[in-house]
């Protein structure tokens, strides 16, 4: 059996005010992300993870130096986990850009294209792949994955087994802790969304 430790990244002064990444954007965590980050790492002590793998986002890759630095294992960065690229409506809030989504059908959503942006069905599938990577790489170990809030909310219904509507049911926070177990085929979570450390 595997195990697989999804951790949204933390706090960054864009995600304080509500407003949209963009693809490749290199802000850092703010002083809240790193004691948040800290705080995880010390939770995450618990499950003995092997790796830690971090999306190439330079927030989730610093979140993720943090996490390997105090567990003392090693960090890949990856391709494919990156945020979902919403090209044009980076630097808009998250109610903007829900203001052009919501009179759209699930269907059209899910093949929705931002303007120089990317699907929800293109960003679903490249992370799939990522993860699917690391489960075949990591055969009966502890992983953790190091990522964005919407990259884990999009694949909740992948890890679920659920329709594509259940990803609206999920707002990962800030370093937050969310684990599967993955055994014959089947995933089966473990914790959703734990903050219990940041408290």
């Amino acid at each position: 059996m595997e195990r697989i430790i999804l951790v949204r990244h933390g706090q960054t002064k864009k995600n304080a005010k509500g407003i949209i990444h963009a693809f490749g954007d290199e802000e850092l965590l703010n002083e809240v992300g790193i004691e948040q980050i800290n705080k995880a790492a010390n939770k995450l002590r618990e499950f003995s993870p092997v790796v830690v793998y971090s999306s190439k986002g330079r927030r989730a890759t610093q979140s993720g130096e943090l996490i390997s630095q105090k567990l003392g294992i090693s960090l890949k960065a990856l391709d494919g986990m990156e945020e979902r690229n919403w090209g044009d409506s980076a630097g808009k809030t998250w109610d903007e850009v829900v203001k052009v989504l919501s009179g759209m059908s699930l269907e059209e959503r899910y093949l929705y294209t931002p303007p120089n942006g990317e699907s929800w069905k293109h960003f679903e599938t490249r992370l799939i792949a990522v993860i699917n990577k690391i489960l075949s790489e990591n055969k009966n170990k502890t992983v953790v994955v190091v990522s964005h809030g919407g990259a884990i909310r999009a694949l909740m219904p992948y890890l679920l087994g659920m329709p594509g509507d259940e990803s609206f049911k999920h707002k990962p926070d800030n370093a937050s802790i969310t684990i599967f177990d993955y055994d014959n085929g089947k995933f089966s979570p473990v914790i959703l969304n734990d903050i219990k450390h940041l408290l």
